[in-house]
């Protein structure tokens, strides 16, 4: 298979997709999907630079900026970080639960190729964020929960809800590759792909509580 039919049956058949693409796993194809991802990621940081506009009292507008771009540049790298990172980890933990993969390039094939769904997320993200009213956020001392009005939003909420989804189809795909890389059984396979989908949930959670909206 070439590397679009790979993507196209990752998508209708993870199990066979994954078990092929770790029989003769391609380091560069994974590298496309997350380099894709990280483009993706630094368009849809720009659009919300420009439609959600967060203000801090007593910050310069310079500072605001920088705060703008560097947001931007960290959603063009972190895809990669959290790639190589997320990968060496899940390979550490497979080792532990008796996996007989390799990490390069098995694990971090199969793991840049679970990455696929998050491509969709992106770009629904970026429609939503297009079609949403700007809105402006002060935060002072005289108002500090204001940032509970971002998850108040319809279309912040639809944002995050679809993340949330597209990472436990991430999941469903990565615990195929795992099964496949790793030679787990069915149950620590679960164990290990379920990993960046309770990552998704905790950090959703705590992002909600740290505003007060639950």
């Amino acid at each position: 298979m070439n590397f679009i039919e790979k993507i196209v049956e990752t998508i209708k058949s993870p199990k066979n997709a994954m078990k092929n693409i770790a029989e003769q796993p391609m380091i560069e194809e994974a590298v496309i999907i997350v380099g894709v991802l990280a483009v993706i990621g630094a368009l849809a940081a720009y659009v919300r630079s420009y439609t959600l506009v967060i203000n801090v009292e007593n910050m310069p507008s310079s500072m605001q900026s920088v705060i703008s771009l560097t947001g931007i540049i960290f959603a063009l790298i972190g895809p990669f970080l959290i790639w190589l990172i997320g990968a060496g980890i899940l390979h550490f933990i497979s080792m532990i639960l008796s996996g007989e993969g390799k990490f390069y390039p098995q694990m971090m094939t199969v793991v840049g190729y679970s990455m696929v769904p998050l491509l969709f997320s992106g770009v629904i993200g970026i429609i939503l964020l297009s079609m949403m009213p700007s809105m402006t956020i002060t935060i002072s001392t005289t108002n500090p929960e204001a940032a509970k009005e971002i998850y108040n939003n319809p279309y912040i909420i639809g944002s995050s809800t679809i993340g949330t989804i597209m990472q436990a189809w991430a999941s469903v795909i990565l615990y195929f590759g795992v099964r496949s890389a790793q030679r787990l059984t069915p149950v620590k396979s679960a164990v290990v792909a379920g990993i960046p989908l309770a990552i998704n949930i905790i950090s959703l959670v705590w992002s909600l509580r740290s505003t007060g909206v639950i």
